[in-house]
């Protein structure tokens, strides 16, 4: 077993000996990929080709404990697994290739969510077996109490002003919420970083990265994320949304998923701040990851107030 010398302070000694037994080659080299409140990410070249480590620090269920489910179903779009330690949130993958969008084609973009929607499609018809291995429930009428438990923990730190007009709109939220529960459009999982820093799309289908974090609740929550990287494009933005919604026409009439979706943006702000509180409840409030989180969800319920 090769024992390199890395300057990694984050990685503990536990972390490297889990690594080491489960690498499937000898590790000769370690760096550092991201290091944060939220999680620790460690790429490592082996005698048996590239491994990326992960510790999740934040939110359950471990981010290993999704993708492994995931992968039992859908291998080709899950980066493989090599070891999962549900316990401590560690995972070891193999490398499955360059993530990003930026030089891909709108066709690319558009296979990539045509897969995605057919990957939410079938874990919606097993939506409690998510909750139950520890997703967080964001269904129906679950996500109204979401709100609510966001909205009143908020409210002190926010100004009078913008705390009287928001008190006065949230019967149009609670209406809003109600209506998307009522929609028809069955909770699915939810992947809430879906963005293409987390596609892989060099190879024959697409590859999802970075399950931490996951929900259960409406699928097109995890969907929008994505349009962030194609407004200036109209075309692109259009192409992507029909690819998209083309995919789901079995789930509900292309009436009703189109109605669901403008609902879906109506709400998205909303969504993001019920988001940033549960990771603030997670959050050592002395650390500036929580001061972050915090301006943001007030900020977005100042917008919301305007």
């Amino acid at each position: 077993m090769s024992d390199p010398s890395y300057p990694l302070p984050d990685m503990t000694d536990a972390m490297r000996t889990w690594v080491h037994a489960h690498a499937p080659g000898a590790v000769r080299t370690m760096e550092t990929v991201a290091s944060t409140p939220r999680s620790l990410v460690v790429r490592m070249t082996t005698t048996r080709g590239v491994l990326f480590f992960k510790s999740d620090k934040i939110l359950p269920p471990p981010e290993g404990v999704v993708a492994r489910r995931l992968s039992e179903r859908w291998p080709e779009h899950i980066a493989p697994l090599v070891a999962v330690h549900a316990e401590h949130g560690w995972s070891l993958t193999r490398d499955a290739g360059q993530a990003g969008l930026d030089d891909a084609s709108t066709a690319v973009w558009c296979r990539v969510v045509d897969r995605f929607a057919r990957v939410q499609i079938d874990t919606g018809l097993t939506a409690d077996e998510w909750v139950a291995i520890g997703c967080r429930d964001f269904r129906g009428p679950a996500f109204q109490v979401e709100v609510d438990a966001m909205l009143e923990s908020a409210a002190p730190d926010l100004e009078a002003g913008v705390r009287t007009r928001l008190q006065a709109r949230r019967e149009q939220i609670a209406v809003a919420c109600a209506d998307l529960a009522a929609d028809g459009i069955p909770a699915t999982l939810v992947h809430q970083d879906f963005v293409p820093v987390n596609i892989i799309a060099s190879g024959d289908e697409p590859v999802f990265i970075d399950w931490s974090d996951t929900v259960v609740g409406h699928p097109f929550f995890g969907f929008d994320r994505l349009l962030d990287s194609c407004w200036t494009d109209s075309e692109r933005k259009t192409a992507v949304i029909d690819a998209y919604l083309t995919a789901l026409d079995g789930v509900a009439r292309a009436e009703r998923l189109r109605a669901s979706f403008q609902r879906v943006l109506s709400l998205r702000v909303i969504y993001e701040c019920v988001r940033w509180h549960h990771e603030l409840a997670a959050t050592d409030p002395s650390r500036e990851r929580s001061q972050f989180l915090r301006r943001d969800m007030l900020g977005g319920l100042t917008m919301i107030a305007r």
